[in-house]
């Protein structure tokens, strides 16, 4: 098991354990995650169990994975056949810097942005920003967390933590 070594993220977690409007929040955000993903197991898909599709899943997720030259190889040409244009990048700074080239070489002055784990991977926000440049997330909960100058609490629902 890997130990957590950032100070920071310990202090902050057992304050979030100890923040009894946190509690509540999450407790009613997984009660319902559990009631809807109950409900979904029970969904009758007639020609397949919800235990075959996630095998069948896992299997198409591996073997994606197993073959991501190909499959990055196909999307980039059907992008590019369709007009469009691909980027490539080693590393976050890299993606970043593509992204504020682009901006800068068209005049941006304010970047609309949808909900990507990837953009908040790789800090897009803080690189705009820096390169002045103004994000506006449009996704409402990823929304709320930038207004409120916080890093998104989970992957799914990033303001799940919010009860206001």
């Amino acid at each position: 098991m890997a130990k957590v070594k950032s100070a920071a993220f310990k202090k902050a977690s057992a304050r979030a354990v100890r923040d009894e409007g946190i509690q509540h929040a999450l407790t009613h955000v997984m009660d319902h995650f559990t009631e809807a993903r109950a409900e979904a197991i029970a969904t009758d898909y007639s020609d397949e169990s919800w235990e075959a599709m996630r095998t069948r899943a896992a299997a198409i997720k591996a073997h994606t994975i197993g073959n991501l030259d190909y499959y990055l190889d196909l999307a980039d040409r059907s992008v590019r056949r369709n007009g469009g244009h691909v980027h490539f990048a080693d590393d976050a700074a890299a993606a970043t810097q593509i992204v504020i080239d682009i901006a800068k070489r068209h005049g941006v002055k304010r970047a609309i942005k949808s909900k990507s784990m990837v953009s908040e991977e790789m800090g897009l926000n803080d690189a705009l920003e820096r390169a002045g440049i103004e994000p506006v997330e449009t996704d409402l909960g990823e929304y709320i967390i930038q207004l409120a100058g916080e890093t998104p609490f989970h992957i799914i629902a990033p303001a799940m933590h919010k009860t206001r």
